[in-house]
């Protein structure tokens, strides 16, 4: 069984790449170094390599040639925009952003919401326990979606164009692949999955209920657990230098 440390040094291989490809040390088309040079690099063991890339590769980021090696593809690997968080943000990045923002929109939407909106997000709620049910080994993908859709949709109640922009990229898959990775794998555990669908129900509910100091201490309680849940800590802060392929 893969321990919470083996985890997170995958995703650390994971992150490496991708922030290679930020700082332009590798393009589309171009190969990857083999497993033993990216374990090398990264000072993981090669099976957390392969998991990483398998990973990428599931995100559209990489793809295997069969006797060559792995490539990327510069499928979802899109151009930054104006509001859009650089490729090379890493999880704990966003995050940290993530939970400077959130929790003010969170109490913003609660002075908006109408009760079509409640309806709306309580059943992108509901669709993802259905999801949570799903049999072990099975794509959870769909899950993680559903729950990135609960906040991006919560963001555009907010009333504030740009910062309901913002959010949005900061929780768009398609934009930070690696968010799918991540998610994918700590909620794994049926009990993380149901403490999910939990914080999400809290912040729904106060939001309906119009109390928006306890909507955005609901936020923060969430973005909290869920950066413990990844790193193993409350803290989000860490220093990165832009990695080198070549």
């Amino acid at each position: 069984m893969t321990g919470k440390g083996d985890r997170r040094r995958y995703l650390d291989v994971a992150d490496y790449v991708l922030r290679a490809v930020a700082a332009g040390a590798i393009t589309r088309g171009d190969r990857l170094p083999n497993e033993r040079e990216l374990g090398a690099r990264c000072g993981v063991s090669r099976s957390s390599v392969r998991e990483a890339l398998l990973a990428l590769e599931l995100g559209g980021v990489i793809e295997s040639r069969p006797g060559s090696g792995w490539y990327l593809t510069g499928v979802g690997v899109p151009a930054s925009t104006p509001v859009t968080p650089p490729l090379d943000s890493s999880p704990r990045e966003l995050l940290e952003v993530r939970r400077m923002i959130e929790p003010p929109a969170a109490h913003a939407c609660a002075w908006r919401i109408e009760p079509g909106d409640v309806r709306r997000l309580t059943a992108l709620i509901d669709d993802a326990e259905l999801m949570s049910a799903a049999p072990p080994g099975d794509d959870l993908h769909p899950f993680v979606q559903l729950n990135l859709a609960f906040h991006r949709e919560l963001a555009q109640l907010c009333g504030n164009a740009i910062l309901a922009s913002i959010t949005g990229h900061l929780v768009d898959a398609s934009e930070h692949p690696l968010w799918l990775l991540v998610d994918s794998i700590v909620v794994r555990s049926p009990a993380t999955r149901a403490a999910q669908l939990k914080e999400h129900r809290l912040i729904l509910k106060a939001i309906a209920e119009h109390r928006g100091e306890d909507a955005a201490k609901a936020m923060s309680v969430h973005l909290g657990a869920l950066t413990k849940r990844i790193f193993g800590t409350t803290n989000s802060r860490r220093h990165h230098v832009a990695p080198k392929l070549v």
